[in-house]
């Protein structure tokens, strides 16, 4: 990760990058921005003229993490496939952004304790679009009778336990497998259950 940060030529996204890295091996509570700022290879003032606080910096942290991981699921060629092939892609890009991404995945799925009430709210604002289209791709499949009738917020509670459980299986555990195969087995258990 440092390399990376190195390379990074605008002091925004190498303060961003450093918070992430801090962050995730500190923990917000013992995260000091002297150690951002020195993972960023910037001067503590230079930090300061971009973040006001150590809780702007962890909010903004999130903030784009979450737009990145979003943007990893939520692709716009997802509104042209099956509801099946949906499904598929969406545990796939979830598992590949939480293989790929450890550090992000960690802060957005486990750390939520530490982050301010305006912080959470927008987070669970976030979920709640999420939600939307979820009902929006759900009611699509039912008109073109590609599934029978459901209720789209069981389908969203159904797949974000799946994608919970990837995700720390993924992250804590490093467990190894090969990302379309486990979301071919995982949709064909959402598509087809696990009866014989």
């Amino acid at each position: 990760m440092k390399d990376i940060i190195e390379k990074t030529g605008d002091k925004r996204e190498r303060i961003l990058l450093a918070a992430v890295e801090v962050f995730t091996c500190r923990g917000y509570n013992h995260a000091r921005m002297e150690e951002i700022a020195e993972t960023a290879g910037i001067g503590k003032g230079t930090l300061y003229e971009y973040f006001d606080s150590k809780l702007q910096l962890f909010n903004e942290m999130i903030i784009r993490s979450w737009e990145e991981y979003s943007d990893s699921i939520t692709a716009d060629v997802i509104h042209e496939l099956s509801f099946e092939e949906t499904i598929r892609e969406i545990i796939k890009g979830h598992f590949t952004f939480s293989r790929e991404k450890q550090k992000l995945a960690r802060i957005l799925f486990w750390d939520m304790e530490i982050m301010d009430e305006e912080l959470r709210n927008w987070m669970y604002n976030r979920r709640k679009e999420q939600e939307q289209l979820m009902g929006k791709i759900v009611d699509k499949a039912v008109a073109a009778e590609e599934i029978k009738p459901v209720d789209s917020k069981l389908v969203f509670i159904v797949l974000g336990g799946l994608i919970g459980s990837i995700w720390a299986v993924n992250t804590l555990e490093n467990w190894e497998i090969d990302p379309e195969d486990l979301a071919d087995q995982l949709t064909d258990a959402v598509m087809n259950g696990i009866r014989r």
